[in-house]
């Protein structure tokens, strides 16, 4: 048995296949800022995972679940998280956004965090404590 056949055991390919947004919530941002904010960690983050090799996250999984999520519709759950839980996902190595501070918000705030797309099982040891936005 190959480690292929153990991630099955694990991870069905049937497994929802998600990208997780967290939302800074300690920061007064309109919708349209929080809808601009999110598309720039989308771009950010499948353009990067688009790299293959030269990405943030070159494990082959992560090329296979863009697929995957792409083919499945490329499902979106954004979530409300503070300024430390941002931070935390920061740290990690996760895709984020700090502002030009052009409208809304100081220049330099971080404003949304994304996960690359992934099982939700997996994504769950990041995100597990946030709430909807």
């Amino acid at each position: 048995m190959n480690i292929r056949d153990e991630e099955e055991k694990i991870m069905p390919a049937s497994a929802p296949i998600v990208q997780y947004y967290a939302v800074n919530g300690d920061l007064e941002m309109s919708a349209g800022k929080i809808a601009a904010q999110a598309a720039h960690a989308a771009s950010i983050s499948v353009i990067d995972l688009l790299r293959g090799d030269g990405s943030r996250f070159p494990a082959p999984e992560y090329g296979e679940w863009l697929a995957a999520w792409y083919r499945g519709g490329m499902a979106k759950i954004v979530l409300r998280g503070t300024e430390d839980d941002l931070l935390r996902l920061r740290e990690q190595g996760f895709y984020a956004v700090q502002d030009g501070g052009k409208t809304e918000v100081p220049a330099g705030s971080l404003t949304v965090v994304c996960l690359p797309p992934m099982p939700k099982s997996k994504a769950r040891k990041y995100v597990g404590g946030m709430k909807l936005l």
